[in-house]
This record gives C-alpha cells, sequence and structure tokens, in this order.
C-alpha cells in the first residue's frame, strides 16, 4: 500500500492565473499528481443566446445548473482490497480515483457582440473560472483526506467488519467533504463575493 499522504495545513492555490480572454475554454486548476488518488478533470458547456452581454447573463440565470450559472460535479470511486492475516483482516491495497467535471455556459453570441460586451463576458467568465475551480481544489482535498481516513483503519476480527468500517469512514469523510463545499459557497456567495476569498485560510480551518 502506498504511503498516507502528508495533510495540506498550508494549502498552495493551484488556480489559473488567466483565461485567455476567450469565451470557448475555461482553464482547469493545475493540480498535483497522487498516485492514490488519481484525478480526471474536464470541462463541459451549456448554451445561452444573445445579442448582449446582458441578453448572455439573463439567459444564463434561466439555463444554468440548479439555478446556479456554472456547476462543479465531483465523484470518487475506491479501489480497495483487503485479505486476513495473523493480526485480523487488513487492507493491502487502496485507491480513491476523483473524477471532476465542471459545467460552464457558452455564449454563442460571443462572436458577433460588441466590444464591451465581450470585455465584460470575459470578466464575469473570469470569476465563475476561479470560482468553480477552487470547488474542485476542495473536491481534491477532501478526497486526499478520504484517503487518510480510510489508510488509517487497522486490521479488523473479520474482513466483513473491516468493510463496514471503511463504509463508515468513507460515508463520514464525504459528508465532511460535501460541507466543505457548502460553506466555500456560503463564504463567497456562489462565486458573486469572490474577490479577497482566501483558499489557505478557508481550508486551514479544516485541515
Amino acid at each position: 500500500m502506498g504511503l498516507k499522504i502528508a495533510a495540506m495545513a498550508a494549502v498552495p492555490v493551484w488556480l489559473a492565473a488567466s483565461i485567455g480572454g476567450t469565451a470557448s475554454a475555461q482553464d482547469l486548476p493545475d493540480l498535483p499528481e497522487v498516485e492514490q488518488v488519481p484525478l480526471t478533470l474536464s470541462v463541459v458547456y451549456y448554451t445561452v443566446e444573445g445579442r448582449r452581454y446582458d441578453d448572455a447573463v439573463d439567459a444564463m440565470d434561466d439555463a444554468g445548473p440548479n439555478g446556479y450559472q456554472a456547476e462543479t460535479r465531483s465523484q470518487f470511486t475506491y479501489d480497495m482490497r483487503y485479505q486476513p492475516t495473523a493480526r485480523g483482516c487488513a487492507i493491502t491495497h487502496l485507491d480513491l480515483p476523483l473524477n471532476v467535471e465542471i459545467l460552464y455556459p457558452q455564449w454563442t453570441g460571443y462572436d458577433r457582440a460588441r466590444r464591451r460586451d465581450r470585455e465584460a463576458w470575459d470578466r464575469h467568465m473570469d470569476v465563475l473560472t476561479v470560482h468553480e475551480n477552487i470547488h474542485a481544489v476542495i473536491a481534491f482535498l477532501g478526497t486526499i483526506e478520504m484517503y487518510n481516513a480510510l489508510v488509517q483503519v487497522g486490521p479488523q476480527t473479520d474482513c466483513e467488519t473491516l468493510d463496514d468500517l471503511v463504509r463508515t469512514r468513507t460515508r463520514e469523510a464525504n459528508e465532511r467533504l460535501q460541507q466543505w463545499q457548502q460553506d466555500y459557497d456560503r463564504v463567497t456567495n456562489h462565486g458573486e463575493d469572490q474577490h479577497g476569498f482566501d483558499l489557505h485560510a478557508f481550508m486551514g480551518e479544516r485541515l
């Protein structure tokens, strides 16, 4: 089994500096490779129409996922193997693959819009990108912490007991991660108060 991943008390901000002023591609956070938490990041889009920036924003409010303009969806699975040993049933292998998909709006009228409308859209998308990328970072850190919780589970009297304990620890860690995501949206008002958000301080209170 791989070594326990160290908890990150000081969290680096793995966020892209800019989105290059485009309307069709948002940069993903540059996250480090962690062998025990293989990560897949992807971006998908829904379309919004309108001649002007204000029209596109109104269309986002109507067409966006669950009433929001963008959404980060994360899902983990665990690849675990265990076997009886002299000390009891023990985990012999553990990986937690994580899939993160970010859904953004794509303005179909961008190329035909006036320059000031395109610039307003770019600024809007910049804030959305930072907000959603931090959701992805939180999902990544939360999954690492989940790995840490699971890898500390020692041998149990039988494999059924071990499996039940792993499921309980997984559920607790996932509930903790979901609370972090909710706290982040509350603190930033779902991105409206994104400027000035301190990821280091936010995660430092939770790790």
